[in-house]
């Protein structure tokens, strides 16, 4: 049976910003509890962890802080962000712990920045000998995006079978803690008593004797292929992503060679049917569907396997979203950008990166500005960016902006302005490409 724990939402405008530590609950401590965190708050950016306001550390979604020790005392332990052109800190969450000897507490932030909901975990710290051939399992419900589930954990290869769950899990649940011997297993997560409805299943996975391992349900976001996530954490903090192996990783091709013709994609010297063809310069494939791992892609002519324009190999890691962007100019050797996308979407501001696959441009600069702003009191935004350069998805304050493009360490404008809206929660990227004027690029924005 599940247990249930304590759940309190916090809203900040309610929380007190407390001083320094405070020891008033008890008046010595007589040994030692552990604490440690989860941020399961899907849209979240990355949250700070204090006791009182001393810093603990810091937790993306789905992300998770190791264990620290405290005295068996009582604490507020406080959540908090800073929001993208801020510079102070806002705080959305504090739980008074009493912190109990020999404990492991484990605070888990759901719901939203706006409406936070913490829910308290607490279990006894597992001592080991060192000489146990077992690992601790437990199995907890993140995803408020699900009903009622039941979980599997068996041996490769079994079926599932009702009665034979090793949890049924509510959100908000976490199961305790049960002794399994360390080989190879299979998660399996199911609707509630229907074992035919398989929702997720893992690969394999073998996890190490004598350590404490929670497997965790979250929400799934755009950055991975699958419907859910699964994540393997420990109480020193290792957190894994456990692919959905129902779900092959995506790869997406964009054309930004100016000058190559429309271009047929083979995967892996197999040339019997292209994996997308007729790729013309500007557009993209989308997100293909490809096997987990290390293959050769090949670019040909449309219709034309046997003249090779590029190719290279290509890893597409297992669960992920991936992008390459080929680049270069018509007769020259092409160069490519290969791209993770972390596409979650943050609901405190924008995120938004460049590519810059202009090859008649050995460098530039880029100005990202309000939109109306005047470039030649500024200095740029990316100074010198050269060729084949991307950026990451960086953080943008929501606001109607303007993208202009101008020879290095000038104002001569060679593309945009171009304009910008973003809005909280929009990912996009902008995509920067020759002309058929050597002297002028152009710009080509995507929305994920």
């Amino acid at each position: 049976m599940a247990i249930y724990f304590r759940a309190l939402i916090v809203s900040a405008l309610a929380v007190a910003i407390l001083g320094g530590c405070s020891e008033t609950s008890l008046p010595e401590a007589t040994g030692k509890g552990t604490i440690d965190a989860i941020n399961a708050m899907p849209g979240s950016p990355a949250i700070t962890f204090l006791i009182e306001e001393r810093l603990l550390g810091s937790v993306g979604y789905k992300g998770s802080l190791g264990a620290q020790s405290f005295d068996d005392l009582s604490f507020n332990f406080n959540f908090q962000f800073t929001k993208v052109g801020d510079t102070q800190s806002t705080r959305i969450a504090t739980q008074l712990i009493d912190m109990i000897a020999d404990t492991n507490h484990t605070l888990v932030l759901t719901g939203t920045v706006a409406a936070p909901l913490v829910t308290q975990w607490e279990r006894p710290e597992r001592e080991w000998t060192g000489t146990e051939t077992v690992f601790e399992a437990a199995f907890a419900h993140l995803s408020p995006a699900l009903g009622d589930i039941d979980i599997y954990f068996a041996p490769i290869g079994t079926a599932p079978v009702l009665g034979e769950e090793r949890a049924k899990l509510s959100f908000g649940d976490r199961m305790p803690e049960i002794d399994l011997e360390s080989e190879e297993y299979e998660l399996i997560v199911t609707a509630r008593d229907v074992p035919a409805t398989i929702l997720y299943q893992s690969a394999g996975i073998v996890l190490p004797a004598r350590i404490s391992h929670t497997l965790a349900v979250f929400d799934a976001d755009a950055s991975i292929t699958g419907n859910m996530s699964i994540r393997v954490i420990t109480q020193a903090g290792l957190n894994i992503e456990m692919p959905d192996s129902n779900f092959l990783p995506t790869l997406r091709t964009v054309h930004a060679a100016f000058g190559t013709e429309n271009i047929d994609i083979y995967r892996d010297e197999d040339f019997t049917a292209t994996i997308f063809s007729d790729l013309g310069f500007g557009e993209t494939t989308g997100d293909l569907p490809v096997p987990a791992g290390i293959a050769l892609y090949t670019y040909t002519p449309v219709g034309n396997p046997g003249a090779i324009i590029d190719e290279e190999n290509q890893s597409v890691p297992a669960g992920q979203r991936f992008s390459t962007v080929l680049a270069g100019l018509a007769g020259s050797e092409l160069s490519r950008m290969n791209l993770i996308d972390n596409r979650r979407s943050i609901e405190t501001h924008a995120k938004f990166r460049f590519i810059q696959a202009a090859a008649n441009f050995p460098t530039m600069d880029l100005y990202l500005v309000i939109a109306g702003a005047d470039i030649t009191e500024l200095n740029p935004t990316i100074s010198g960016m050269s060729f084949a350069l991307t950026t990451d998805f960086v953080p943008q304050i929501a606001n109607s902006y303007e993208i202009i493009l101008t020879m290095p360490g000038e104002k001569t404008v060679i593309a945009g302005p171009l304009l910008l809206d973003l809005v909280e929660g929009d990912v996009a990227e902008a995509l920067i490409t020759d002309t058929v004027d050597p002297v002028v690029a152009d710009m080509i924005i995507t929305f994920f």
